[in-house]
């Protein structure tokens, strides 16, 4: 049987078109919770799925679906029969006009506000006194004191010796300000770090707040000029328009991607932290995550060999040629519920389904290659062959890597020279030089695990990694490890 899409006006069905458009159909989830949400989402008049009833992935964003409650894709969200074109440019000037509205309504009340209490001063007195004695009075002393609110532009009078009950409006409004500059204060913003290192470096991975302002003022121009993410089912001219104005400012939406990718914060909670929807988060860290990637990728070229001979510490002296050092890690990634996908990314190393990459670093410690994600099942040879590392190496370099990187015969055709530890021969044990060979490369390899080890504090990558991140997952592994080369060098000269 043919499966088909169960949303009004979709005609998808998991035939050969299906296919070549690339599709998913996914079943209604067994979770009761879950369940009852795409059931909400897709509107239906008594409908009631079964065990074939499936929804396909053209309603979700990234195309899949995410077992966390406040993950954007819990639920499907795309429907055509929901889209409605919006003026933004009128909503705009709607919102002008009522600003502007607003404003002189307030001003408006606060003359009010102002007359009635000068009328009820004037009421008072008049009421206990005899018009003469009132005059007399008014020679010998002070009717009322005045005072101003400098925050509201309110002016406050209050009789002497006249007692009246507060007004319910001023009262109100001074609550009403009280709160908001509680919310205010509060309110997650760059000033929570700023000339403090040590929180610096725990909130954004960055080793002082004075990387952190370098870094902004260089992406400062850019970011200006930046077009935000509002997902893949946006028209091409929404994409191309230029940005309104934002709930945060630029240097604060920085701060707050950082913030996700360096202590692994959910969405929900980072938008509580400075008071922003979910949404509008999602679209600061899409946007910000791949410019990030564009600007560091530019900052970290592939070194060419006079820079490496430079900068070359005294440990690697037995290997003068040596360009790189290769090692590869992976990352747990939600299971997908095609078993293609599944088949492609569990890792028998792991017994998970994962992302791998492969990281290469300078004898100085800096990282100079990162690979794209690839599945879990990919070897450490398939990876090399699927990367442009052959490309940016020259005749004559070195590559040091451990055992599972057998890829000599692929460096020979380049001249270049693989050193990794010895395989025992057919004797029964090591000799004495291969031993030593043993050692001396183990003990220079392990810089790169120890770079790896600073790419995984930060923890957006602890656990297991949502399936609506996956899409994003290489563009931030690649800034993580860009990030960290702004930090105090791993090996000492």
């Amino acid at each position: 049987m043919v499966r088909a899409c169960c949303v009004v006006q979709c005609t998808n069905r998991d035939d050969s078109k299906g296919k070549e458009k690339g599709l998913h159909f996914f079943r209604f989830p067994k979770d009761v919770r879950k369940r009852r949400a795409w059931i909400r989402a897709i509107n239906r008049k008594n409908f009631a799925p079964n065990e074939f009833s499936c929804i396909c992935s053209e309603h979700f964003e990234f195309g899949w679906h995410s077992d966390d409650p406040y993950d954007a894709n819990y639920a499907p969200t795309i429907f055509s029969y929901k889209e409605k074109t919006v003026d933004h440019e009128r909503e705009e000037r709607v919102s002008r006009r009522n600003l502007q509205k607003e404003f002189e309504e307030s001003k408006e009340r606060a003359r009010e506000q102002e007359n009635r209490s000068l009328s009820f001063s004037m009421f008072a007195h008049s009421y206990s006194k005899d018009k003469e004695e009132e005059m007399i009075s008014d020679l010998a002393a002070p009717m009322t004191e005045i005072e101003d609110d400098v925050e509201t532009g309110v002016r406050l009078t209050r009789d002497i010796g006249v007692q009246c009950d507060p007004d319910p409006l001023l009262q109100e409004n001074m609550r009403l300000k009280l709160e908001l500059r509680r919310m205010q204060d509060n309110k997650w913003s760059v000033s929570k770090i700023k000339d403090d290192d040590a929180m610096t470096k725990f909130y954004t991975g960055l080793p002082s707040f004075a990387v952190f302002l370098w870094l902004f003022n260089y992406l400062a121009p850019k970011c200006e000029k930046m077009v935000y993410w509002r997902g893949s089912s946006s028209t091409p001219d929404e994409r191309t328009r230029s940005r309104r104005c934002m709930a945060l400012d630029p240097i604060d939406q920085f701060l707050a991607t950082m913030m996700r990718l360096k202590v692994g914060l959910y969405v929900q909670d980072m938008a509580e932290r400075f008071g922003v929807s979910v949404g509008a988060f999602s679209q600061y860290f899409t946007t910000w995550v791949c410019l990030l990637y564009k600007e560091l990728k530019e900052l970290n070229p592939f070194p060419s060999r006079d820079v490496i001979q430079r900068n070359m510490p005294s440990c690697f002296k037995s290997f003068p040629n040596l360009r790189v050092i290769l090692d590869c890690t992976e990352i747990f990634i939600q299971r997908s519920s095609s078993f293609v996908n599944q088949n492609q990314s569990f890792s028998n190393y792991k017994h998970h389904t994962t992302l791998k990459f492969l990281v290469g670093i300078t004898p100085s410690g800096v990282i100079s290659f990162v690979s794209e994600g690839f599945g879990g099942r990919v070897s450490d040879r398939q990876m090399i062959e699927r990367t442009c590392l052959l490309d940016l190496i020259e005749e004559g370099d070195g590559v040091m890597a451990d055992k599972g990187f057998t890829i000599k015969d692929m460096l020979e055709k380049k001249g270049c020279t693989l050193n990794i530890p010895p395989f025992r021969s057919s004797s029964n044990q090591f000799t004495t030089q291969e031993v030593l060979n043993t050692q001396e490369i183990a003990k220079l390899s392990i810089h790169v695990e120890r770079a790896i080890g600073r790419v995984k504090n930060f923890h957006i990558f602890d656990g297991v990694l949502s399936l609506s991140l996956v899409p994003l997952s290489s563009l931030m592994f690649s800034v993580w490890c860009w990030i960290t080369n702004l930090d105090v060098p791993l090996i000492e000269s």
